[in-house]
């Protein structure tokens, strides 16, 4: 297997550079025609049959498609997913994040290595890209993952039943919505002041795995999406009641 070169280190992962042999290499593809890795991609691909041909493709067009692509690796070089930029706007400085990684490799720092790849991946962004924002959405069954990206800066902002940030659909109601909060999208951002706060008060998103698993054992029950839900699908309704007796 090829050996990737080690762009950014972190403590329990590092992020590696792809190459073209990699991409045709009898792993890559694999991950997005795998149903326990695919699941938080888009309906596309899920329903494509990815091949090594296909990722090869992909590998060559990622820089004119505005992409920054690193592979996550073990400490011990096994390769475990991707997390990647796209829509980079220079104009904007903003761009859209995105994850997908095997928790089969190294299950009991699965829950970790993610989100330190996120944290690499933004520290990336924002101080070699020199960007302003860094964009990202869920589903509904992913809020605890949500609620772990807040300690490293990421804030809830809307949800919509459209794929895109149709802002048309933020008001979009669970019991009323066209398809409920289920298919709905949930969006969050974490810009660059909020990045460079929490640099000031830890040294780097990512400090130290312990003090890391210390704030996610602290994080609030219920949480910013849980109130923010229960205020549109609640409080707006009882509002707007007491609008239409006036």
């Amino acid at each position: 297997m090829e050996k990737l070169k080690i762009v950014l280190k972190g403590e329990t992962i590092n992020l590696c550079r792809p190459t073209i042999k990699f991409a045709g290499g009898d792993i890559w593809f694999k991950w997005i025609n795998d149903p326990a890795m695919n699941k938080r991609l888009d309906k596309k691909y899920k329903k494509i049959k990815n091949t090594k041909k296909k990722q090869i493709k992909f590998f060559i067009n990622h820089k004119k498609e505005k992409r920054k692509i690193f592979i996550i690796s073990t400490k011990s070089h096994i390769y475990k997913g991707v997390v990647s930029l796209s829509k980079i706007n220079k104009i904007e400085k903003s761009c859209d994040v995105a994850l997908i990684t095997d928790t089969k490799v190294e299950p009991l720092l699965a829950p970790y290595a993610g989100l330190e790849a996120m944290a690499l991946i933004s520290n990336f962004a924002f101080s070699k890209l020199k960007l302003k924002r860094i964009d990202c959405s869920f589903k509904v069954y992913q809020k605890n993952w949500l609620q772990r990206m807040e300690l490293l800066g990421f804030k809830y902002y809307f949800r919509s039943r459209s794929g895109s940030k149709s802002y048309s659909s933020i008001m979009t109601d669970k019991k009323k919505g066209e398809l409920g909060t289920r298919f709905a999208n949930y969006f969050a951002a974490l810009s660059c002041e909020d990045f460079k706060l929490l640099k000031r008060k830890r040294g780097k998103l990512w400090d130290n795995l312990e003090l890391m698993k210390k704030r996610i054992s602290r994080l609030p029950k219920k949480s910013f999406l849980d109130i923010y839900d229960e205020f549109l699908d609640n409080d707006k309704r009882i509002y707007y009641d007491k609008i239409y007796k006036l």
